[in-house]
């Protein structure tokens, strides 16, 4: 039998640790990740789980990607659809376990929790991008982005630029904010 590497419990610990974060966060209601207000606004006009339209959206993530030129093996991409299928599930099952436990109407609990769930997201990115070589489908992009761009500045606002585009177009059709707030802003910078 296989012993897991160290690195790799790491990646194993850090996959759950982010969608605990953004868990945290879509429960503060105060903004979240870009892509996940994406898939919070998604949510809403299509029958799927925030964590099913994130699937969703990290699918055509992968497309993309690979129709600028990303280089990925088979294998890879299936490691990576693997990945955001696995996030999307943790992300549902958080969420779930958030609203059986508790979900908080005071506002200053509501910052704790954002506050919470953007240092989860933090440490959770810091431990899988040293542990890991597969990625979520938006990190990919990103670097697509930044490799199109010759500036992975130029390029982190145009990737971003992708969900909070797709937020903002259901927020105007539904005429009602979700998803988008301080937390998104803290989150980008």
């Amino acid at each position: 039998m296989r012993v897991l590497s160290l690195n790799s419990l790491w990646f194993v610990i850090a996959i759950p640790l982010n969608a605990l974060g953004n868990s945290f966060m879509i429960i503060s209601n105060l903004g979240s990740a870009p892509w996940t207000s994406a898939a919070e606004n998604l949510e809403y006009i299509l029958p799927f789980s925030v964590g099913v339209c994130l699937i969703i959206l990290y699918f055509f993530a992968v497309l993309f990607s690979y129709f600028m030129k990303m280089k990925f093996t088979v294998g890879m991409i299936v490691k990576t659809i693997a990945l955001s299928v696995i996030f999307g599930v943790f992300i549902d099952l958080f969420l779930y376990l958030h609203q059986m436990i508790y979900v908080p109407n005071d506002l200053s609990i509501r910052y704790i929790y954002l506050f919470i769930g953007l240092n989860l997201i933090a440490v959770a990115i810091c431990i899988y991008f040293q542990s890991s070589s597969v990625y979520l489908p938006s990190d990919y992009l990103l670097k697509a982005f930044g490799k199109l761009m010759n500036n992975y500045t130029t390029g982190t606002i145009l990737c971003t630029a992708i969900p909070l585009s797709i937020s903002i177009i259901i927020i105007i059709y539904r005429q009602s904010i979700n998803g988008i707030g301080p937390g998104t802003l803290l989150f980008m910078f």
